[in-house]
């Protein structure tokens, strides 16, 4: 999440007990798979040890030779090969799923018949379908930060599906989370140029436009011709459009919206907050813990 550095460090697990004297405690469920304790941890209480001599050698496994004898020979090394095949074909099996999982989710997707969305005069966009529930899936995102970004390329499809599906209105708040330069100056300019956009379908194709030309952090981006051309692509054509982003007509209120996003105690990009309830990033971050979330709360 974009935020000002700090924060408390991260938490560790906490250390282990130390081993207590005299032998562990039996397990309720019958003796462990593997050879008990060695000699060393002391006779229990009141007998003698029951695995031999406390300082002799430790007894064999319980449950005698394998079956079958260790592998030997070449036949060891085949079941060694076969196994480590396996173990190969399945990663690379996983790594394609992912892989084709992460571009699925980079594709831009489009809406559902029967979702509208509407641009409001305060910046927000909302996305509904008629008989929807009552969850509400609040959005806020600046443009300029990275991480929103890989929100938007994991979480747009799974947005436009739960809105699709009637579970939740989604209503995305385009803010301006950084202070320094440029990184403000970017955020400021395409929030605004968002503004300018009214039909709420194009919104939601330049939302991606700006998402998929975001300038590296740090650097100077998101020039005013630009956010002009990116208009074009999603569809805005009109002369009004392109004066609106050149004027910046919005940036003012950009950076009222911002602030009081802000003042009521946002701290970074993106939060997403379901009826009230901010997401902690595992939810936030995931397809399946953002839909999760979402159909726990409806």
């Amino acid at each position: 999440m974009s935020q000002p550095p700090g924060g408390p460090p991260p938490e560790g697990p906490e250390p282990r007990d130390a081993m207590p004297y005299g032998p562990p405690p039996a397990s309720p469920y019958g003796p462990s798979y593997g050879p008990p304790p060695q000699a060393g941890w002391g006779p229990p209480p009141g007998g003698a040890p029951p695995y031999g001599p406390p300082f002799g050698p430790p007894p064999g496994p319980p449950y005698g030779a394998p079956p079958y004898g260790p592998p030997r020979g070449r036949r060891g090394l085949v079941v060694g090969l076969v196994a480590g095949l396996v173990v190969v074909l399945v990663c690379v099996a996983v790594t394609v799923f992912l892989l084709r999982r992460d571009a699925r989710h980079g594709e831009p997707v489009a809406l559902a018949p029967g979702v509208t969305v509407t641009t409001a005069g305060d910046g927000t966009v909302t996305m509904v379908k008629k008989g929807a529930g009552r969850t509400v899936v609040d959005v806020y995102e600046d443009f300029q930060c990275p991480i929103c970004k890989e929100f938007h390329r994991v979480n747009d499809a799974t947005l436009k599906n739960l809105a699709a599906e009637g579970r939740a209105k989604v209503v995305y708040h385009p803010v301006v989370i950084f202070s320094g330069e440029p990184l403000a100056g970017n955020s400021t300019r395409a929030a605004a140029a968002a503004h300018c956009v009214t039909d709420g379908a194009r919104w939601l194709a330049y939302q991606d436009q700006l998402f998929a030309h975001q300038p590296e952090e740090g650097s100077p981006g998101f020039s005013l011709a630009d956010l002009v051309s990116y208009g074009t692509a999603a569809g805005e054509t009109g002369s009004g459009f392109a004066s609106c982003v050149r004027s910046q007509r919005y940036a003012a209120e950009v950076g009222r919206t911002s602030q009081a996003a802000i003042s009521g105690g946002l701290t970074g990009t993106p939060t997403v907050k379901v009826n009230g309830r901010a997401l902690p990033t595992n939810e936030t971050m995931t397809a399946e813990g953002l839909r999760g979330a979402v159909v726990a709360a409806g």
